[in-house]
């Protein structure tokens, strides 16, 4: 069982920025000796996790996993009426949203859906797994996932990605009270520099949040004006996602948000 959930493991070390990886890449990811890794890697390829490119000789992700990725979305068709809500949420707000779904304690993003109104405006990457301490979606898991995420900030050091970050652990509880109060969460610049993102949660049939979904704006358009309408926006695409996937929020979750 070891060496199966290993190998499954190495699938993770994928990401928009790393499509491709060699076998020299994958030991020093994963931790495992060649070796090892070369048999994780040949299994996988056996079943069509993945695939070597015959050119580069590195892996990349097979045929099976998006066979397996599209029998999800015909058994769960919520992701795909989640894009529909986001697209026209777009065309109203006229920014990026993206949607992020907790997967064994990591946040990654599960659905894009960028401005086609301004030239300038945040580009996300489909792949990009949201750090618990930096962005909107983070506090928001924080606030309303499950308890055991808050609990194990004082174990796991919290990574510094700008000036803004907050990595003190009081701190970050502080902020999280504050986004149980209000329904939603914000990250001024926070993940990158010139970035605002403002979150609220996604909430399952358990009435805990599952996901998140977040409006990104360049830190020149995040005006007094935009605010109130991106909270408006957020608000309603809760209720409505939270349907999608069948979940209930819950009675104390605020039915309006404000400043």
């Amino acid at each position: 069982m070891g060496s199966a959930l290993n190998a499954l493991k190495m699938l993770d070390c994928f990401s928009g920025s790393r499509p491709e990886i060699g076998l020299s890449e994958f030991a020093r990811l994963s931790g495992i000796n060649k070796a090892t890794a070369l048999r994780h890697l040949r299994a996988l390829e056996e079943f069509g996790l993945i695939e070597q490119n015959p050119q580069s000789k590195s892996y990349m992700v097979g045929p099976a996993a998006l066979r397996l990725a599209a029998l999800r979305e015909i058994a769960n068709p919520g992701l795909e009426s989640a894009r529909a809500r986001m697209r026209l949420a777009m065309q109203s707000i006229g920014e990026s949203l993206h949607l992020s779904l907790l997967e064994r304690d990591v946040i990654n993003t599960a659905a894009v859906v960028e401005t086609t109104k301004h030239s300038v405006r945040v580009s996300l990457d489909p792949s990009e797994v949201m750090p618990i301490n930096a962005t909107a979606s983070g506090l928001s898991m924080l606030a309303f996932g499950p308890s055991r995420l808050l609990e194990r900030l004082e174990s796991t050091p919290l990574e510094q990605f700008t000036p803004e970050t907050v990595v003190d652990p009081d701190k970050l509880r502080s902020l999280v009270d504050k986004v149980k109060t209000q329904g939603w969460s914000n990250s001024n610049g926070s993940f990158e520099e010139g970035v605002f993102g403002f979150a609220a949660p996604i909430f399952g049939i358990d009435q805990i949040a599952l996901g998140t979904i977040a409006i990104a704006v360049p830190e020149s358009r995040a005006t007094d004006t935009l605010r109130p309408r991106i909270l408006t926006t957020l608000r309603a695409l809760s209720e409505d996602l939270t349907a999608c996937f069948g979940g209930q929020s819950p009675d104390n979750f605020p039915p309006e948000f404000h400043e």
